[in-house]
Parts: C-alpha cells; structure tokens; sequence
C-alpha cells in the first residue's frame, strides 16, 4: 500500500511539473483530450478517462445508473445515455472539494446537464473531500478499479445531437462561476 501511494504521489509531481511547464493560460483550461487532457479548476486537475453512450440494458453499464429513481430514469425515446468518466488530482499539500457543476455543450451551442438525484452508487461522481496528494476516486474504490477508473457523470442526450459534435464538457469552479475549463470528448 505505501509503495503504491509513493509511486502515486511521485506520478502526481512529474504530471503537475510537466503541467505547471504550460502555465496558466488556455492550456490549464482547455483540453481537446487527444493528449492527457488535464484542465485545472481552482486548485485541482481533471481529467477524463473516457466518454460514450451507455445502454441501460447491457450487463456492464446497467451498473451505472442504479441509484435513480424511476422518474430520473424515464428516458425519452429520442434520449440516449451518455457517461463521462473523470478523475480528479490534489497535488497540493491541502485538502480541496471538486466542483459538482459541470455541463456538455454541442457544436450548435445546447447544453445538457448531468443527473444529480438518485442515490450515488460506487460509480457516480461525488465531490468528495480529497487529501493533499490524493485523486477522486480513491485507488482502492470500486470506481477506480472499474473499466474506467473514474466516477461517471450521467446525461440524458438526444440522439439527434450526436450528429452536433464535438461535445464539450465544461467543468465550472464554484468560486467563481464565470470561470470555466473545458475537456473536448469523444462520442
């Protein structure tokens, strides 16, 4: 366990120098997620793992919607469910929350927010508390030893916007709300 979290926090300085090395401009706010695709908000780094379509019937992502309730679950039938699987790094020597206020925006400029009700299960974006060089999820969850190794944020999206890429997601800093990064996705 003491080598993983060294071997951790060895991985966070190299990937915090190597981002700190771009400054602070558009490169720590935006991310077109053909590289490592880290956006910084307030003191922490994003980072999205992976983004699809999710079908609520398949034995591997009917797992990622347990929690809602029927009504946040009635899917229109123009609707598809599409996942955003994100990690979140604290390299500072402080405790920090992450944002809970993110939305998807596509090419025509519409704007879908994630699901917030339901009861999280060990897949589902909670901004919890992290450690001074710790990451959302924690190594040793569920989530994060999942296919993803993220926690998913879920949208209802309607198929006839996947013609409208690319997505983007945008993850707002809650201490300032008019300040926003953004991470390009993959349909």
């Amino acid at each position: 366990m003491v080598g993983k979290r060294l071997g951790m926090l060895i991985g966070g300085a190299i990937c915090a120098a190597a981002i700190s090395a771009c400054g602070a401009g558009e490169h720590a706010s935006y991310s077109d997620n053909l590289g490592p695709g880290y956006v910084q908000v307030g003191q922490l780094y994003y980072q999205v793992q992976i983004s699809r379509q999710l079908n609520q019937w398949g034995d591997e992502d009917r797992y990622y919607l347990q929690g809602y309730s029927a009504s946040e679950l009635a899917l229109p039938v123009a609707d598809e469910w599409f996942g955003v699987s994100m990690q979140v790094y604290n390299w500072t020597n402080r405790p920090h929350t992450p944002t809970g206020e993110f939305f998807i925006t596509d090419s025509l400029g519409d704007r879908y927010a994630p699901l917030t009700g339901g009861t999280p299960n060990p897949y589902t974006y909670v901004p919890a508390l992290i450690p001074a060089g710790g990451q959302l999820p924690a190594i040793d969850s569920d989530a994060y030893t999942g296919w993803s190794q993220g926690e998913l944020l879920i949208f209802k999206i309607p198929y006839t916007s996947l013609v409208n890429r690319p997505f983007t997601l945008h993850i707002v800093n809650p201490a300032d709300t008019a300040k926003q990064s953004r991470i390009e996705l993959d349909v």
